[in-house]
């Protein structure tokens, strides 16, 4: 198909507007949620939210091929964030279809909320691991690490906190109780992480992940 598939993503953050629309549209705010580090994420951030974006304050944000961003405030002071791609949401043709956009705002949106409802005071460090596994592979290997809480769980993709206070954000590209592998991704954040504390979660995730994937890579 060449038209994009419509889809339309909420999560409901425990921050105000103001704190929302911020985290959403200021550069040093957006590297401590969006995607994870590497060596493009600055320009990546600067290509989606300001040469390919148009900031209607206070509530939404046009982003490329149509997609848009809004933000609105819900009872008790939290605020509602959406990511859209307008279009027929019930269409049959797109009921099997895995859109890495979709599944991309998910987990982002997810990493948003853990930043803003924690309020860590200093920088994000992420492992981000990738490879080809099942789906019942990469939920047993989250779990088996441990789970303080349940952040998310969906047709593609879990978040978790981990026993040490850590988001885990777990995506496949295939079910996650269908049996065939895909590629798949783990991203873990933490905040201030001491060089010394961070080698050692980079070497323990990739342990767990050198067993049940292949195909292994891990970003930085």
């Amino acid at each position: 198909m060449t038209e994009p598939k419509p889809y339309r993503v909420e999560v409901a953050i425990d921050a105000p507007r103001e704190t929302v629309w911020r985290a959403l549209t200021e550069p040093d705010e957006l590297r401590q949620w969006f995607g994870w580090d590497h060596e493009g994420i600055d320009a990546e951030i600067r290509y989606i939210f300001a040469d390919h974006a148009e900031l209607f304050p206070p509530d939404r944000i046009a982003l490329e091929d149509g997609q848009e961003i809004q933000v609105d405030p819900t009872d008790g002071g939290g605020t509602m964030v959406r990511a859209r791609q307008p279009g027929a949401l019930d269409d049959p043709r797109w009921a099997d279809v895995h859109d890495g956009m979709e599944e991309g705002w998910r987990s982002f949106f997810e990493q948003l909320r853990y930043l803003l409802e924690g309020r860590p005071s200093d920088r994000r460090r992420t492992v981000y691991l990738t490879g080809t596994v099942t789906g019942p592979e990469l939920v047993g290997l989250v779990t088996s690490a441990g789970v303080r809480e349940d952040r998310y769980a969906g047709r593609y993709q879990v978040v978790v906190v981990d026993p040490q206070g850590r988001l885990v954000v777990a995506a496949a590209d295939r079910p996650l109780d269908a049996g065939e592998a895909s590629s798949a991704s783990i991203t873990v954040s933490g905040y201030g992480l001491d060089d010394v504390t961070f080698a050692e979660l980079r070497t323990q995730w990739l342990a767990r992940w050198q067993v049940a994937a292949t195909g292994v890579d891990v970003t930085p």
